[in-house]
C-alpha cells in the first residue's frame, strides 16, 4: 500500500487549540506542530491514548495525544467521517494541573 491509497483524514481544530496555535510563540515549536497537524491527515493512529498522571489533568472525555516540540496535541478520531478533531494544544511545560482550561 502506498501513500496514495491512505485515506485522508479533515484536521479540525476547535476554537481553543486554534488559539493555543495562534500564540506559540517559538518557530521551532510552531513548526513541529504544524508538521505533526499535517501528519494526522494521513496517519491518525499515531497518538496514543492520554492517560495522565494527575487525575485534575484528565480531560472529560478519553482523548489521544500525540507531541511535537514542546507541546502535546490532543485529539480525537471521528473514522467513519474520517476527521481528526484537535480538542487542546497545551505546552507540556505549563502545570499539569491547569491543562485543558482547568
Amino acid at each position: 500500500m502506498s501513500d496514495d491509497d491512505l485515506p485522508l483524514y479533515e484536521v479540525i481544530l476547535s476554537p481553543t487549540a486554534e488559539d493555543a496555535l495562534m500564540a506559540i510563540g517559538s518557530r521551532a515549536d510552531l513548526r513541529a506542530v504544524d508538521n505533526v497537524l499535517q501528519a494526522l491527515a494521513t496517519t491518525p493512529l499515531m497518538g496514543r491514548t492520554y492517560d495522565p498522571l494527575y487525575e485534575a489533568a484528565a480531560p472529560e472525555e478519553p482523548i489521544m495525544v500525540v507531541y511535537a516540540g514542546h507541546y502535546g496535541i490532543y485529539y480525537d478520531i471521528d473514522e467513519p467521517g474520517l476527521k481528526v478533531n484537535v480538542a487542546y494544544i497545551e505546552d507540556q511545560r505549563a502545570d499539569p494541573t491547569k491543562r485543558f482550561g482547568v
